[in-house]
């Protein structure tokens, strides 16, 4: 599934906007677009300037419109934020631009230019989107999210303007090239998705049934597990003496010997948990007393862990899984729509249905978007966005001059 909200979550958590609930389940698919080139520039030991970005900016006026998305004007202050947002990722992972038709260094089979373009437009197109939608279902946003707004700008202007707002909107418009309207369209767009989520689905998918949920969440990938772990390290992480990981090795084949002896499955379950109490050392089990959920292969979990639970059967026992860290025997058991599967806090915990719902929101969002109408004006089908860009100069250039 395509993921084009992700860029606008992760942008306003740049200009120190929003973020809610399980949102953050989504925010992946830059890391792991730069694992699949090879990892980042620093790890390679390239030094990336910072760049500046104000000759480019001043290629256009701020208000000239270079597209229109059902209808809403698209100015190029708004197209060349996002512009500058996708070319940084690139400039942090695979190094400064020169060659804007060379290949990208963060995403297979496309050109820096490409990645560029295509990235700002999908992420424009999702939003108006969105809000050609909302409009369409007549969804606004609550007086607390407006109350909720005007707290975080507060906020924001108190931690980053030293209490001065035009300073920080000196500072957003600088820096991040980022006007106060378009800052304010982004939160405003964060918590309207939030509540269109919330009016179609519920925020953890209150309006979907249990069965549903549950078929969605096993087509998504997930999985639950319980396991009993026995550390191989001592206090200091140290591996333990060899005669000491020899008796945990046995203790743990002797557990899975008598476990393997159940045949009922409430029983074994039951006992399983009796066991995790008396030999378990992984004190994140007393959070997650209905075990993992999760979905193997995203690194969740140690990769042995996840490629063992990921071959059982529901109620199946995994022979002993050796990790870096210790031992694991490993129950496999149906999903729950009432077991945590991630704390967002201390306090707050999402279930399946947060993720299933906001899985099934951004298929429908994606859909709208594929659905919009685009226009083009010829400021937009002239600009070469590599002349634009050729006007950049090191931060530390600029500010000597």
């Amino acid at each position: 599934m395509r993921t084009r909200l992700t860029a606008i979550i992760l942008a306003v958590l740049m200009c120190f906007g929003l973020l809610a609930g399980c949102q953050s389940s989504e925010l992946h698919s830059y890391s792991a677009d730069s694992e699949e080139k090879g990892g980042t520039a620093a790890s390679s030991g390239t030094s990336v300037p910072k760049m500046d970005y104000t000759a480019c900016y001043e290629s256009y006026d701020p208000n000239e419109v270079m597209l229109t998305v059902n209808g809403m004007n698209i100015t190029w202050s708004e197209l060349f934020y996002w512009y500058t947002f996708d070319l940084s990722n690139i400039e942090s992972y695979g190094g400064s631009v020169s060659d804007w038709d060379a290949n990208c260094s963060v995403a297979s089979g496309k050109t820096n230019r490409e990645y560029v373009m295509d990235n700002a437009l999908e992420t424009i197109k999702n939003y108006c989107a969105l809000e050609s939608k909302a409009k369409e279902m007549g969804i606004t946003l609550t007086a607390d999210d407006q109350k909720q707004l005007q707290t975080i700008w507060d906020n924001n202007v108190k931690s980053y303007g030293n209490g001065d707002a035009e300073l920080y909107i000196e500072y957003l418009q600088k820096k991040q090239y980022l006007s106060k309207d378009l800052y304010d369209k982004m939160n405003e767009i964060n918590l309207l998705y939030n509540r269109m989520r919330d009016t179609m689905f519920g925020e953890n998918g209150e309006k979907i049934s249990q069965s549903d949920i549950l078929e969605k969440a096993a087509d998504m990938g997930y999985i639950r597990v319980k396991h009993i772990f026995l550390s191989t390290k001592d206090d200091t992480s140290e591996t333990l003496p060899d005669e000491q990981l020899a008796q945990k090795k046995a203790t743990a084949q002797n557990i899975l010997s008598e476990l393997k002896g159940i045949s009922d499955k409430a029983q074994l379950e039951k006992r399983f948990d009796a066991l995790i109490s008396q030999y378990g050392e992984d004190p994140g089990t007393d959070y997650y007393p209905d075990g993992d959920t999760f979905i193997s292969g995203k690194g969740t979990m140690d990769t042995a862990f996840e490629n063992a639970a990921s071959e059982l059967s529901e109620y199946g026992l995994s022979d002993v899984v050796s990790s870096s860290n210790g031992y694991f025997i490993i129950l496999r058991l149906p999903l729950s729509t009432t077991a945590t599967v991630e704390y967002t806090d201390d306090n707050a915990k999402t279930t399946l249905g947060c993720y299933v719902a906001q899985n099934m929101f951004s298929a429908e969002s994606d859909s709208w978007t594929d659905e919009s109408t685009v226009e083009y004006t010829d400021a937009y089908k002239n600009m070469d966005i590599a002349k634009v860009f050729e006007k950049a100069v090191p931060e530390a250039e600029s500010s000597g001059n």
